[in-house]
């Protein structure tokens, strides 16, 4: 049996813990014994003694078994990380999806750089409890204060997630249906946004994400970020909101733009400057009373072109364009790589695209006492 580890909770030790893994990641794909052993060419009988501990394997066929599950290799040698368990406590296996493991490979990846000390999580600011939307406004104002963030629009929302201790990825998830999801681990967290979504989309969907990390939450109950889910989402939303679009700024903005006499080329030019999507502008400026509720469902139905914003004067900002890798993960990632704690295949692994081998920066050289102390040269 192979063992690599690769990050500090513990290894995969027996046949029966290896076994475990194999049905968990075989019924989350929706397979049987039969149809896992078939597309392997086995006997089915072969794949039952597996899970159950009762045979060894090798290398070789583990790859096999993992590439035909989806699943990296690591992933059957190290137990998936507390929070992980305890959100698909919360859903049935067959609901697993390829953004599920995406997300626990990410919460792997943190607590490999973490183990390797080439990154070291911040902690979240202390914040209160939200029970109200006054209280989410309220938070939100508090952590752009505890930022240092002006009342205006901000921009490079990942780097700010980074300072709380939340390292969060954009990559495209190829299912349009899904917008992001949260991770707490023992040290920091990790949020996954799909980079399909327009960038307002994505924008809020990050701090959607940035408000479970702050309030402490183990995992986000949903996939989608929407207008109907619970209590808990929808308060989570007006933190996001809030923090993207302070109510104070947007009132200044928003008689600057005369936005009374004309509110659709008002609304066209927050909508670019605060980088969030035409329907949460449209649903903020009627929640602070600027529009009423018949004006947003008109304004609804007259979604703006491109011609629009030039006519405006405004520019659309891109941001968290796929693959975007938190900025101080990437540098722990080089960090990793030049000091020769990770090879390049798995440095460009971690980076998900980010970077090409060739943009790899050279090794730093070994000095001749590491190097007559790992091979006890004399």
């Amino acid at each position: 049996m192979c063992y690599f580890r690769t990050m500090g909770q513990g290894m995969v030790t027996t046949w029966q813990q290896l076994g475990a893994r194999l049905a968990e990641a075989r019924k989350a794909a929706g397979l049987s014994q039969a149809e896992l052993a078939a597309a392997l060419n086995l006997d089915r009988t072969v794949i039952t003694k597996l899970e159950a501990g009762e045979r060894k394997l090798d290398a070789i066929e583990l790859t096999r078994i993992a590439e035909r599950l989806n699943r990296p290799l690591d992933w059957f040698l190290v137990p998936s990380p507390p929070a992980v368990v305890s959100r698909r406590k919360s859903r049935d296996l067959a609901d697993d999806s390829r953004a599920d493991v995406l997300l626990e490979g990410l919460a792997r990846d943190v607590n490999l750089l973490v183990e390797l000390k080439v990154l070291e999580p911040p902690l979240p600011p202390r914040t209160r409890s939200i029970d109200s939307v006054t209280s989410a406004e309220a938070a939100a104002r508090e952590l752009r204060k505890n930022l240092g963030l002006p009342l205006g629009p901000i921009w490079e929302v990942q780097a700010l997630a980074e300072k709380v201790g939340l390292y969060a990825f954009a990559l495209d998830l190829q299912d349009d249906a899904l917008d992001g999801s949260y991770l707490r681990l023992d040290q920091g967290g990790v949020a996954l946004v799909n980079g399909r979504a327009q960038t307002g989309r994505r924008r809020f969907t990050l701090v959607h994400e940035l408000g479970h990390h702050i309030f402490a939450d183990d995992f986000s109950s949903e996939w989608i970020v929407g207008a109907d889910g619970d209590d808990r989402e929808r308060l989570i939303n007006a933190f996001a909101i809030h923090f993207l679009m302070p109510r104070e700024s947007i009132r200044s903005r928003w008689q600057e733009l005369e936005g009374r006499a004309n509110a659709r080329a008002a609304a066209i030019v927050l909508g670019a400057e605060y980088g969030v999507s035409w329907t949460a502008v449209l649903g903020h400026l009627c929640n602070l009373d600027l529009i009423d509720s018949g004006m947003r469902d008109r304004l609804d139905a007259e979604r703006p072109r491109k011609a629009d914003y030039l006519d405006g004067g405004v520019t659309l900002r891109e941001e968290l364009a796929p693959p975007s890798i938190p900025p101080r993960f990437a540098q722990a990632v080089v960090r990793a790589y030049k000091r020769h704690k990770v090879s390049a295949e798995r440095a460009l692994e971690l980076l998900h695209g980010a970077l090409s081998a060739g943009d790899l920066p050279p090794q730093d050289r070994i000095p001749l006492e590491s190097m007559r102390s790992q091979f006890d040269l004399d």
